[in-house]
């Protein structure tokens, strides 16, 4: 009996980007980056007890065509 895993994995991943990732996709500098998450202008993650940024990748694209994705 074979199992079809391709089912179950037919729902999307969340792929999370870091910093320097953010700066090549939207062109902005990290420091520029790292000032809009403090003033909370651009969607990112921040795992319970620590300073690690990520972004979503798919609410990153829509921030960059400027689309609401909160």
């Amino acid at each position: 009996m074979s199992t079809n895993l391709q089912a179950t994995t037919s729902e999307r991943r969340q792929h999370f980007l870091k910093v320097p990732e953010v700066d090549l996709l939207s062109n902005v500098k990290p420091r520029t980056i790292y000032e809009m998450v403090a003033q909370h202008r651009i969607p990112y993650r921040k795992p319970p007890g620590t300073n690690i940024l990520r972004f979503d990748l798919d609410e990153i694209l829509a921030w960059t065509r400027g689309e609401n994705s909160k």
